[in-house]
């Protein structure tokens, strides 16, 4: 793979996210030159240290409410023991990661629904068309 020109952002976002090894800089050096996939490298840790922070990784976590917006999620909570009071805006597709990697470290509260489930397997296959990767077996 020499660009990522075809790859959606969207799609290239949830295969960093869910996978963080996904691209290995050493391994597709010249990729990280380019701004899509920085941009998807710095969202997709930062996606993760959401769900670090509330599997409780710095401490209790107090608070934690989800506004949906059209469009976007809004997600607030506190770790009190920190002095942190966090508010992130995230995209639906951002929210659906971080709400699947939220079940999977049983963060109460916080699980990934049918919808975001599908969010999630339609970018997949989009990053797989794009990168032209095979299709597995289900």
């Amino acid at each position: 793979m020499k660009s990522a020109g075809s790859v959606e952002p969207d799609a290239l976002l949830v295969g960093m996210t869910l996978v963080p090894g996904f691209l290995s800089r050493n391994r597709s050096f010249d990729l990280f030159e380019d701004p899509m996939i920085r941009r998807a490298k710095r969202r997709a840790a930062l996606l993760r240290g959401i769900v670090r922070q509330l599997a409780g990784a710095v401490g209790a976590v107090e608070g934690l409410e989800v506004v949906a917006e059209m469009g976007a999620r809004e997600l607030r909570y506190r770790v009190p023991g920190i002095g942190v009071d966090r508010r992130a805006i995230l995209t639906d597709v951002e929210y659906s990661c971080v709400a699947y990697l939220a079940g999977r470290a049983r963060v109460a509260g916080l699980r990934a629904d049918p919808e975001d489930r599908a969010r999630i397997d339609a970018a997949l296959r989009r990053l797989a068309e794009g990168l032209k990767l095979p299709e597995g077996d289900d």
